[in-house]
């Protein structure tokens, strides 16, 4: 539950700023065995109603301070010490006065536990409160009953264990841990309406957020272990108390002199590192932060939109209240967008600070986002970017060259046989730009009047890149073969005067020295345009697809 203390403390919040001020540096968290003992009395003020027998009360209690003392000595320097004889009150009074002079003590400062009976099912209830005398209290406690630990029935344990890990809640917040509370984090939604959506959810065993924090997953900051059900099936208070730990930050704050105000790191300069998958920073990539509500609606701000240097970087300020340690100012959403990349998005929370400045000692943050370059995208609904083609026919595409062959939608049709009224078109387009457009003359073809490719055609003519199939025609419909490709594409290159080198027969398997385009076959493979069919073959007789043309053309005339 969230500490009322602090709203108590609301009007002496500068004086509890000189004091964090005034802190000594942060001696940080080491082994318990190597930290001495820091010793608080615990003293349990309960409702009479939970106290039937002051002998049977001050046997369990002493249970459930060993209980408490046993989670506190696996990795911080606290002890509670409870004698029975004297640190039992019955009163049906509120004894603390929930108020106090800051600076509080740090140290032997009592710790009061005030629990009252109540008729709920389940015990449940506190907060972290505190008292004119300094000391630190457990209020807001509500029992059923009392136990012996040593006793317990299946039945019992979820209460039992609801009473002590309630008391190790309130005890950590009494020693400034955990303020705004770990559990405002189990799940959050991003109403940003802006992509990547990430929203966090504990219950995810793949959530990002939680995924760096397994110690905080068996804290009692975050949750009652007993409720949550992680110990598992059939559990008892040995299971239990072996689960319970405090995290690593919890367990820093606690060993430390925090109780008043624990060191920041500058919140004015929260450094964002944005790198490739292979490390290289990645200059101009677009940051974006919000603030993030820990409550329904979990509403956001936007804090910060930059980019980032030469070197990667870029940097924005916390924001908020001057100490975000409330579920208003707790948590930042970071995005960060750059072309060629697949968009990212990370939450950082006030407790990502506090661990790196706490445990890992830093006096900045810096957030290290990793971008992944964005998988290739087709532009043809029919052309998957694993095609052997698909390079050929984007770049083909980009030029200009082709707008495919269906526009609703977007299509190429790479298997669809090349005319050679098509061919004209690329060809005079590959050699001369997507902007070039042939003058309108008089049919020199006798069968292509009134054809859509006419001036194509004639311009293909005119380059003396063709003469026609023979007899004063042009065949436009006829498909084009991989043969006549070959005279076709170098005589674009060379001119209409190009004679090849004679050919030797030995380049591919079923091109003979005396096939008629066989020195043209050659020539181009020679001049890196074809690597031929496969198997060693050109398949010659072959008619082109427009996949293949797409590759003839982007390599023939150096498409970017």
């Amino acid at each position: 539950m969230a500490p009322k203390f602090f709203s108590r403390l609301a009007g002496v919040a500068t004086l509890i700023a000189i004091c964090a001020a005034a802190l000594p540096a942060p001696v940080f968290a080491s082994t318990p065995a190597a930290d001495p003992l820091r010793e608080h009395t615990l003293k349990y003020y309960l409702d009479p109603a939970l106290v039937p027998d002051m002998a049977f009360a001050g046997s369990a209690l002493v249970k459930y301070t060993e209980d408490l003392n046993f989670v506190l000595a696996k990795n911080t320097n606290l002890r509670l010490v409870f004698n029975p004889e004297t640190d039992i009150i019955l009163t049906t009074a509120q004894p603390h006065s929930n108020r106090a002079v800051p600076p509080l003590p740090v140290d032997d400062f009592e710790i009061w536990a005030h629990a009252v009976h109540t008729d709920f099912p389940v015990s449940h209830g506190g907060y972290a409160g505190l008292d004119d005398s300094g000391a630190g209290v457990l209020a807001g406690l509500k029992w059923t009953r009392l136990y012996d630990p040593d006793q317990l029935t299946s039945s019992e344990l979820l209460d039992y264990w609801t009473q002590i890990n309630n008391m190790l809640h309130e005890l950590a917040h009494v020693f400034g841990a955990g303020m705004g509370e770990y559990y405002s984090l189990l799940t959050i939604q991003d109403t940003t309406a802006i992509q990547p959506q990430l929203n966090i959810n504990i219950y995810d065993e793949d959530d990002p957020f939680w995924s760096d924090k397994p110690d905080f997953k068996v804290d009692p900051l975050l949750w009652n272990l007993a409720q949550t059900g992680n110990p598992g099936p059939g559990s008892d208070r040995e299971k239990l108390l072996a689960l319970t730990q405090f995290s690593t930050l919890t367990a820093t704050i606690l060993s430390n002199e925090y109780r008043n105000a624990a060191p920041m790191l500058d919140l004015e300069n929260i450094r964002v590192k944005v790198l490739s998958a292979e490390g290289l920073p990645l200059a101009g990539a677009n940051v974006k932060v919000w603030s993030v509500v820990g409550s329904s609606p979990y509403e956001t701000d936007l804090l910060a939109d930059t980019l980032t240097t030469a070197d990667g970087q870029a940097a924005f300020a916390w924001g908020g209240a001057a100490n975000p340690h409330n579920s208003y100012d707790f948590l930042r959403l970071v995005k960060v967008y750059l072309d060629g990349y697949i968009p990212s998005a990370r939450y950082v929370s006030i407790f990502d600070a506090d661990i790196a400045r706490l445990v890992n000692g830093s006096e900045t943050l810096e957030i290290t986002i990793q971008l992944s370059a964005a998988p290739p995208v087709s532009s043809f609904a029919d052309v998957p970017t694993d095609h052997f083609a698909w390079p050929f026919i984007e770049r083909l595409y980009a030029a200009g060259i082709t707008g495919g062959c269906s526009s609703a939608p977007l299509q190429y049709c790479p298997n669809q046989v090349v005319t050679r009224a098509q061919m004209a078109v690329f060809i005079e387009r590959g050699w001369k730009g997507a902007a070039f457009t042939p003058p309108s003359v008089p049919p020199t073809f006798g069968d292509i009047s009134g054809h859509w490719a006419r001036n194509w055609i004639e311009a293909l003519a005119a380059d003396q890149v063709t003469s026609g199939c023979g007899d004063g025609n042009y065949c436009p419909d006829a498909p084009v073969d991989r043969a006549q490709m070959a005279v076709f594409l170098l005589r674009a290159i060379h001119g209409s005067a190009y004679v090849p080198a004679p050919a030797t027969g030995a380049i591919f398997a079923d091109v003979p020295a005396d096939h008629w385009a066989a020195a043209w076959i050659e020539q181009l493979a020679a001049e890196g345009i074809t690597g031929g069919c496969g198997g060693g073959k050109y398949c010659p007789a072959q008619p082109v697809t427009r996949a293949q043309m797409s590759a003839f053309l982007v390599t023939t005339f150096a498409l970017p």
